[in-house]
């Protein structure tokens, strides 16, 4: 039974359909990949070398072994001949959002032991019989949330959510940049794999979003810098990449650049799985190196528009010395 009156809760526009409605709503990204490789059994899982770290304790958690395969110039996957073989799982991530026909192929392939990483990948609603999973935090101003696709998630119960860290939401609204990055880094150091349902505020607070306007705005962003930055992009972007809403626009640099350089002109361009760059593992992987130092993925979201964008373009060329 609902309580009537008392004091009034932080008042929230809409309270519309999720976007995700035929998926398996998570805390996070890393807990979807759990409740997967929960659903799926593997004793092995093939992952590329270039991936976070985050999805290695949730693999390991679930018994499996650790198989690193490469990727090449294409961001393509390169498997050993027969893999993966009976009984093993293959984890593709769909780089930047603009890979979704070799992760479509690649969920074709592997059918039922393809498990695709969307997490910069939003917009994407699945690749049946494959398995798949997003992340809510990395498109939108929500404190947790990501979505599981696939056959029989919801078999087994999902505990209730824990605490929520919202703070640096609400003091980046407020304009306090600082103090809310360095709330933003405590509340990434309590995410989890555990699998635990996405919290009531991040369903409310996603149930209210824009959808199609914040897809056509990454989409139009990302085409923007394309334009003004692809002539001297190292990396190649598939034609029509940016169509799904894409996380970034991912620029590969001919050397490593000090990030500082950007964020001190108020661009602030993520690091993207630095710890790549130091991983131990096999000298064949130096193309994942060179990536995990040299890309930058460039920010395209919906807070901006075609003024940012050239901005963007213009610090990019400055640094560059382009």
């Amino acid at each position: 039974m609902t309580a009537i009156g008392g004091f009034f809760p932080l008042e929230l526009p809409g309270d519309g359909a999720p976007y995700h409605k035929h998926a398996l709503a998570l805390a996070t990204g890393r807990a979807c990949l759990r409740r997967i490789l929960e659903c799926v059994g593997p004793s092995r899982v093939w992952t590329p070398f270039y991936v976070c770290d985050a999805v290695l304790p949730a693999i390991r958690h679930t018994g499996a072994s650790v198989e690193f395969y490469a990727i090449d110039a294409a961001l393509d996957p390169v498997l050993p001949a027969g893999q993966p073989s009976e009984g093993d799982a293959v984890i593709y991530v769909n780089y930047f959002g603009i890979k979704k026909a070799t992760a479509s192929e690649v969920a074709r392939a592997a059918a039922g032991r393809a498990i695709i990483d969307d997490t910069q990948a939003f917009f994407q609603t699945g690749y049946p019989p494959a398995y798949s999973f997003n992340s809510a935090r990395k498109f939108f101003g929500v404190p947790d949330g990501g979505y599981a696709f696939g056959d029989g998630l919801d078999r087994a119960p999902v505990r209730t959510s824990g605490p929520v860290h919202y703070e640096h939401l609400v003091t980046a609204l407020m304009g306090d940049r600082a103090l809310a990055f360095d709330q933003y880094r405590r509340s990434e150091e309590c995410m989890t794999h555990e699998p635990v349902a996405m919290s009531g505020l991040s369903r409310r607070l996603l149930s209210g979003v824009d959808y199609a306007s914040v897809r056509r705005t990454r989409v139009a962003n990302f085409n923007r810098l394309h334009a003004r930055l692809g002539a001297r992009n190292r990396l190649t972007i598939p034609d029509g990449g940016a169509d799904a809403g894409p996380y970034c626009y991912p620029l590969l640099a001919a050397a490593p650049v000090s990030f500082e350089r950007f964020w001190a002109r108020e661009l602030f361009v993520p690091r993207l799985w630095p710890e790549v760059a130091t991983r131990s593992g096999p000298a064949a992987f130096e193309w994942e190196r060179e990536l995990a130092a040299c890309l930058l993925p460039l920010p395209i979201d919906q807070r901006y528009g075609a003024a940012d964008m050239d901005r963007v373009a213009d610090i990019v060329g400055e640094v560059l010395k382009w």
